[in-house]
């Protein structure tokens, strides 16, 4: 009884701050009930409360659990921190005492859900955060469920359904922009009409920015044009490989480049200290409001405002700040393949190839094309392996895919099916994180065979995380099949370097046409189908002309590297022609 009642007491002292009364309460305790889990919960409140290291917490929380607390509040405590700390396995057992304690526990639930999806299971996180919102359909979270759902479903390749998901989050909270982005990310990879994905970014753009814009500043008076470029992506991404060119080769004598980050530090990697370094000037806004974001910019003097994120990763942070029109001209670029629908983004920098002749008439930014492709593919060459190449004469064709199960459609898959019953003893290889999910490997494998493809021609690679055994992974097949509508972008660039041969199709969307643009941008304009019958016959008669496919393997690195795909300096000289030409536009409408 002594020992609750001055456990009480010391808890009170802590709810009021008085952290040396309740460390002298503490230590009136300590030499007879050391030992004791209530006692070891308590001083863990208490040092996290004061802002101790919470390795200390945690040691202080694993005791007390090790001493058969059962407590749920310590349970949830002790649950929560273990996640901070990564270590899924004991989270997970610990919220599932929770859950055996409280069966209709929803947020033991989500805990649960959330560990699934860190450690790559996306069917056991669709499960159980169903569970979850069966248990109570009118709790506070229900959205936020939803969304979860609905991330898991798109990874899971079931893009509709995912769609109608998020769509049921958006709508019990239209005003969530972290929703709203989603929402409007995952619908590229659905064929919805240009026109009404367009409108519904017109619907919604008020989130991002005010119904009333912001005037257009005027030109800040700086010796040098500085650009800023804004994203969260500055760390080994895809994002990184298309924009290092630009930092490694811009005219320092014009330009002055600056970094507005909203990367988390604990993300920093390699790749974000050389842009640390190549950049003139990095900012780190992870953790400013949106008027402080805004305000760096413009106290900064930024000319130009480049958005390399749109409707994906932190468009909260992103996209959001472009509404507050820091800079007299603001961009798109590289990180998004569609519209923003934000009047207050001027332009979007692509190419002739990506959009088809009625492209303008749904974007809100005005399209601004380079000559030859609009990205510049940089890859760290010193994580890259050599091509093995072998002569596939005599030996069974692979054909093979390593995007995102998000993007392999129902209709990709019946395709890819047709593909590989069109060549005789050929077969396809898939690479995906996820499939170390054995769940998420047994269904994929269910629906090839559903279109008409037998299990024994599909192979799944084993997914490891070392840069290098992915791109060596590329020496196993033959040649890569795009997906649709949202055509591979990294990946079709990895395969071609690894000596790859991509086949896509020509759609009718940038979504749908950045791998025919780097496929000419690398003379492989031939491998471009005007349909999805054109798409079989060239990928069949590749595969049976040996001869041929040797030929372009053999030789594809080198040419890519010759080739405007990989010409920084053109490409670089190409892009601030670009930027100072629309500088020039906006200065004449004024």
């Amino acid at each position: 009884m002594l020992l609750q009642q001055v456990l009480n007491q010391v808890a009170s002292a802590i709810e009021k701050k008085e952290f040396k009364s309740a460390r002298r309460l503490l230590q009136s305790l300590e030499k007879k009930y050391s030992d004791d889990p209530y006692f070891l919960w308590t001083t863990a409140i208490y040092e996290q409360s004061k802002g101790s290291d919470k390795k200390n917490v945690l040691f202080l929380l694993e005791k007390a659990y090790n001493r058969g607390l059962k407590d749920l509040n310590f349970l949830r405590q002790y649950g929560v921190l273990l996640l901070e700390f990564n270590v899924y396995a004991e989270a997970c057992k610990v919220f599932g005492e929770i859950v055996e304690i409280k069966p209709d526990d929803v947020e033991a639930f989500i805990y649960i859900a959330h560990i699934f999806s860190k450690t790559g299971n996306p069917i056991s996180t669709i499960n159980t955060l169903k569970i979850a919102a069966k248990i109570n359909p009118a709790h506070p979270a229900i959205p936020t469920i939803y969304c979860g759902i609905a991330e898991a479903l798109m990874i899971s390749g079931y893009q509709e359904e995912s769609v109608e998901t998020y769509k049921k989050a958006f709508e019990l909270d239209d005003k969530n922009i972290y929703f709203a982005s989603n929402y409007l990310l995952q619908l590229n990879y659905m064929d919805m009409s240009r026109k009404e994905y367009y409108l519904l970014c017109q619907k919604h753009r008020t989130l991002w920015e005010n119904k009333i814009l912001s005037d257009r500043p005027s030109f800040p008076q700086t010796e040098k044009i500085k650009i800023g470029f804004l994203s969260g992506d500055f760390y080994y991404h895809p994002v990184s490989f298309f924009t290092r060119a630009l930092f490694e080769n811009y005219d320092k004598n014009r330009f002055e480049l600056h970094i507005f980050s909203n990367l988390e530090k604990k993300k920093y990697d390699e790749i974000t200290k050389r842009f640390i370094e190549k950049a003139d000037k990095w900012h780190d806004i992870s953790k400013a409001d949106l008027q402080g974001r805004a305000g760096v910019i413009k106290k900064e003097g930024i000319s130009v405002l480049i958005d390399l994120t749109g409707h994906t990763n932190n468009s909260e942070k992103a996209v959001s700040v472009f509404g507050c029109r820091p800079a007299p001209v603001q961009v798109s670029y590289c990180g998004y393949p569609n519209t923003t629908g934000l009047k207050s983004i001027d332009y979007r920098i692509t190419d002739r190839i990506c959009e088809p002749d009625d492209a303008q008439d749904y974007h809100s930014e005005k399209l601004f094309a380079i000559d030859d492709c609009f990205l510049c593919y940089q890859p760290y060459n010193e994580e890259i392996p050599d091509c093995s190449f072998k002569n596939p004469h005599g030996r069974p064709i692979v054909f093979g895919s390593f995007n995102n199960l998000s993007k392999v459609t129902v209709r990709t898959i019946k395709l890819w099916c047709d593909v590989v019953n069109a060549v005789p003893n050929s077969k396809i290889a898939l690479k995906y994180k996820y499939f170390n999910d054995p769940k998420l490997r047994e269904i994929t494998i269910a629906r090839f065979v559903e279109n008409g493809l037998s299990a024994d021609k599909i192979i799944i690679f084993d997914f490891n995380f070392a840069i290098k055994e992915h791109y060596a992974q590329y020496n196993k097949i033959d040649i890569a099949l795009d997906t649709f509508p949202y055509n591979g972008t990294t990946t079709t660039c990895e395969a071609l370097y690894m000596g790859v041969p991509v086949i896509t199709i020509l759609g009718d969307r940038h979504v749908s046409r950045v791998s025919a643009s780097l496929l000419s941008a690398v003379g492989l304009g031939e491998l471009v189908a005007e349909d999805e019958k054109e798409f079989v016959k060239i990928a069949a008669d590749l595969a049976i002309n040996t001869q041929k496919l040797a030929e372009i393997k053999r030789n594809l690195r080198e040419k890519m590297q010759n080739s405007p795909l990989m010409d920084k300096k053109s490409f670089v000289q190409k892009w601030q022609n670009a930027i100072l030409d629309m500088i020039n536009e906006v200065k004449s409408e004024k």
